[in-house]
């Protein structure tokens, strides 16, 4: 190989480096913006769950 083929290829490998790079942050964001939805909507069910168990306790829960 001469040199300016082995100075291209190694610009192409830094170019897809760079690429993939870019491309993993992007994936973490997107994970992290899921965990994030995801939790939120467990605390909203968890949160529904608890309301509606107290709110069963004050009618008169097994009383009635």
């Amino acid at each position: 190989m001469s040199e300016g083929q082995v100075e291209e290829r190694l610009r192409t490998i830094e170019l897809n480096n760079a690429l993939l790079a870019q491309e993993v942050a992007q994936l973490h964001q997107d994970i992290d913006a899921l965990n994030s939805g995801v939790g939120r909507g467990l605390w909203i069910i968890g949160g529904g769950f608890i309301a509606a168990f107290e709110g069963w306790i004050v009618s008169g829960g097994m009383a009635k």
